[in-house]
């Protein structure tokens, strides 16, 4: 590894996070199969498209890979997921698994796992990369920042009916965001929430606007970049081939464009080096003990 690659190893250590890499590796490559055989459109989305165009792989801190697909070749994924994958593989979402606390599907490999301390409550997590739908949206600027705002709403409702699981404590924040994790951890305010009810709120206004059909699209409105992840639907286009590791992947085919919206005109640089460390692992575990099941 490079000098300028160095990473904080804190809680997970820099051998451990490289094997963890490898076990994504290969489940992005099964997935990729998956798409190929069935003529299935994805791409890469954030983090793991800087990896591609800064690293010509894995960011070397970088912990996860992020996957995007238009809204119809995602569903028809979910349909073919359970023919195609075979153990140690496996396709979780929020509608086959009353488990599983995220609004976005997961492809894990059940042989290994994670366990992160970020949340209020300690949470075990298989090996596992994130499939996500790209929608469309209004092509009238304010009809779509109001659509936009309105899914931040279902979304932050959401937020809250998995707030002990899944919402970082101590992350920096603005003071109205600071206060409302402090009073939703004083009042236990998630437990008014049912968690499958507002990710179903949310997906039907998110699928509103078919990608097809439209001038700009969203690749990754549940992540954390917000407005920064609406794009003309141009600047997707039908993705280009970057080098991954020993593979190639499909990105945004403006993934320059992309990347400066979402990272600033700097996405080349190296960030400093306290922030060169893992977002979501605090520790690896090879393999996972087959009789206890308390994973995500």
């Amino acid at each position: 590894m490079k000098s300028e690659d160095n990473i904080l190893e804190g809680n997970i250590k820099a051998c451990d996070l490289r094997k963890f890499q490898i076990v994504l590796l290969d489940i992005l490559k099964e997935f990729i199969k998956i798409c190929e055989t069935n003529n299935l459109t994805y791409y890469a989305v954030s983090g793991t498209v800087l990896g591609a165009v800064r690293h010509q792989g894995f960011i070397p801190w970088d912990d996860d890979i992020d996957i995007s697909m238009p809204r119809s070749d995602y569903e028809r994924f979910l349909e073919i997921s359970s023919m195609s994958l075979k153990s140690p593989y496996e396709l979780r979402t929020y509608t086959n698994d009353e488990n599983h606390i995220y609004a976005v599907s997961k492809l894990i490999d059940n042989r290994v796992k994670i366990s992160a301390h970020t949340a209020k409550e300690k949470m075990n997590y298989y090996a596992n990369i994130a499939i996500i739908p790209a929608d469309g949206l209004p092509a009238n600027k304010l009809i779509r920042r109001f659509h936009i705002y309105l899914f931040l709403i279902k979304k932050f409702l959401f937020n809250i009916s998995v707030f002990d699981k899944l919402v970082i404590q101590d992350k920096k924040r603005p003071p109205l965001e600071s206060f409302l994790v402090w009073f939703l951890n004083k009042f236990n305010i998630s437990r008014f929430f049912n968690k499958k009810k507002r990710v179903m709120a949310a997906e039907k206004l998110l699928k509103k606007y078919a990608i097809e059909e439209s001038k700009y699209c969203t690749t990754q409105i549940w992540g954390q970049y917000r407005f920064k992840t609406i794009f003309p639907i141009d600047w997707i286009g039908n993705g280009v081939l970057l080098p991954f590791e020993d593979i190639k992947i499909r990105v945004p085919i403006e993934y320059r464009k992309y990347l400066a919206q979402i990272y600033g005109e700097d996405y080349m640089d190296y960030p400093p080096v306290e922030k060169r460390v893992a977002a979501h692992a605090s520790e690896v575990i090879f393999p996972v003990d087959e009789t206890d099941k308390n994973y995500e």
